[in-house]
C-alpha cells in the first residue's frame, strides 16, 4: 500500500503513463483512468513494475460522454473514499472539428473543449468529496491539470460556441486556455478545505499526441517530434506538484500556471479572475 492516492487521466500513454510510473516510484497508490481498457491493463502492468509494493486501480471512462464520468466517479469514490491527488492529464487532438450536443445548455460544443474542459470539470466536481476528505484529513489534497503554452492563442469568446470553420490549431489553445482557467478558478472555490490546485505546461512532449490530427497541425506535431521532450522529461513538473512539499511549492502559488517546476507569469489578456469565474459558472450546467 502506498503513502498517498492519485488518479491520473489518459494514464495508458506519453506524459500520463510517465507519470504513474514516477508516482508508484515515490510510494503513491494509483489509479488509471483510461478511455481503452485494453491499452489501460497493459499500463497498469507497467506501472505495477515500477513499484511492485503499490496498488494500480484501472478504471474506464470517455471524457466526452459525461455519463460514464459520473459513473467512474461514483465507482472510484466508493471504493476510495480519500483521494489525495487528482491529475487531469487526458488530452484530445480531434482529426476533425464536431460538435457535441450532450450538454443541458448550448447547442453544440466542440468535442476537443468538451473532453479536455468539461469532462475534467465534471470529473473533478464529483470527486469532491473524496478531495475535501484528504484536505481535512491531512490538509494537502491536490488538483493538477495539464495545459500547455498554446494557452498563448487561446480565446475565451470561443468557449461553448459553435463556430463551424474554427481551426484544429485554435480549438487546441482554447482547450489549454481553458485548463488554466479552471486551475485557478478552482484554487479560489476550494479555498479552506485543504485543496490547492494548478495548472501545467509540461513542455514540448515527444509523445502520439496529435498523431491522428491532418493538416498543417499534424505535419508540425510530426515534424516537432525529434526536438521535443521524452514523456518523462515533460512529466516533472507534474510529479513535482503531485509530490513536492506545500512550502516547496509556495503557499501563495496556488491556482498557479508552472512550468520546469516553477511558477510562470501569464501572457494572455484572458487569464484574469473575471473569466475563470465566468468559466465556472459556464460550465456547472453539465455537472
Amino acid at each position: 500500500m502506498g503513502t498517498k492516492t492519485a488518479l491520473i487521466t489518459g494514464a495508458n500513454s506519453g506524459l500520463g503513463l510517465a507519470t504513474a510510473r514516477a508516482l508508484a516510484q515515490r510510494s503513491f497508490d494509483l489509479i488509471l483512468l483510461c478511455r481503452n481498457e485494453q491499452k489501460g491493463r497493459a499500463a497498469q502492468a507497467e506501472v505495477k513494475k515500477a513499484n511492485p509494493a503499490v496498488e494500480v486501480d484501472l478504471v474506464t471512462a470517455d471524457l466526452a460522454n459525461l455519463d460514464s464520468v459520473r459513473q467512474v466517479a461514483e465507482q472510484v469514490r466508493a471504493k476510495y473514499p480519500k483521494l489525495d491527488v487528482l491529475i487531469n492529464n487526458a488530452g484530445y487532438t480531434p482529426a476533425k472539428i464536431e460538435f457535441v450536443t450532450e450538454g443541458k445548455a448550448w447547442p453544440g460544443v466542440e468535442k476537443s473543449f468538451y473532453a479536455s474542459h468539461v469532462g475534467h470539470f465534471v470529473l473533478t466536481h464529483h470527486l469532491m468529496d473524496a478531495l475535501k476528505a484528504a484536505g481535512t484529513a491531512t490538509g494537502d489534497a491536490r488538483v493538477i491539470s495539464l495545459s500547455s503554452g498554446a494557452y498563448l492563442g487561446g480565446r475565451a469568446v470561443r468557449f461553448f460556441r459553435r463556430i463551424d470553420d474554427l481551426s484544429l490549431l485554435s480549438a487546441y489553445c482554447d482547450d489549454k486556455l481553458a485548463n488554466l482557467l479552471f486551475a485557478k478558478e478552482l484554487a479560489k472555490q476550494t479555498a479552506g478545505t485543504g485543496i490547492t490546485a494548478y495548472s501545467v505546461h509540461p513542455g514540448a512532449v515527444r509523445t502520439n499526441f496529435g498523431a491522428d490530427t491532418p493538416g498543417f497541425l499534424g505535419k508540425v506535431f510530426s515534424l516537432a517530434g525529434p526536438l521535443m521532450r521524452t514523456p518523462e522529461k515533460g512529466a516533472q513538473t507534474t510529479v513535482f506538484l503531485a509530490s513536492a512539499p506545500l512550502k516547496s511549492i509556495g503557499g501563495r502559488n496556488n491556482g498557479g500556471y508552472f512550468a520546469d517546476s516553477q511558477l510562470k507569469r501569464t501572457h494572455n489578456q484572458d487569464v484574469t479572475d473575471e473569466k475563470a469565474k465566468w468559466l465556472w459558472e459556464k460550465s456547472l450546467p453539465f455537472v
